[in-house]
């Protein structure tokens, strides 16, 4: 990078630099064994993709508060001071990423991951939904478009993420 910023600082055409890979807050449900298994397709597609750093991306689940997985710990979830920590740390993570993406389920739908959607949009981040292939046909008003896209997951290990536009959805809404 601080090729290119002296290249920009001296004037000199900067076109041709390769866009570094983005950092995206990838958000999602692991609550039945649905979401788990998109998960797991969902984080195999994105280490494929060249577009998104893995490494700089924020997941939630690489982050959980003094590294306690709820899953094995669901008490948790009655402890305020997790439930506080766990909220601002996924809040932090959308902030501090280029967009956001969201590993979505319409047949499961997640209210944690709707709010994840629209404080992202609230405060101006692009954000790209991911759904299966075959679950895209009904989705709430609301997040079709409330998001900048909605994308299979067969899409996933080849979209550009460094260069998202806006795009309608087309299925049918509830």
């Amino acid at each position: 990078m601080t090729q290119f910023n002296n290249a920009f600082a001296m004037g000199e055409d900067v076109t041709d630099f390769p866009v570094p890979p983005m950092r995206v807050y990838i958000g999602c449900s692991w609550f039945n064994e649905a979401q788990r298994e998109h998960l797991k397709n969902g984080l195999a597609a994105i280490e494929a993709n060249p577009s998104i750093s893995r490494k700089y991306s924020h997941f939630p689940l690489d982050f959980q508060y003094k590294g306690l997985d709820v899953a094995d710990h669901p008490e948790l979830l009655h402890d305020v001071e997790w439930q506080a920590r766990t909220f601002n740390s996924d809040i932090e993570g959308i902030i501090g990423s280029d967009l956001c993406l969201m590993l979505y389920l319409p047949s499961f739908p997640d209210d944690g991951g709707a709010f994840e959607l629209g404080y992202a949009k609230g405060i101006g981040k692009q954000s790209v939904m991911v759904v299966p292939d075959d679950d895209i046909d009904n989705l709430n008003l609301m997040l079709a478009y409330g998001v900048t896209r909605v994308i299979k997951m067969s899409e996933l290990s080849t979209f550009d993420f460094r260069h998202v536009h806006a795009g309608t959805y087309t299925g049918q809404v509830h």
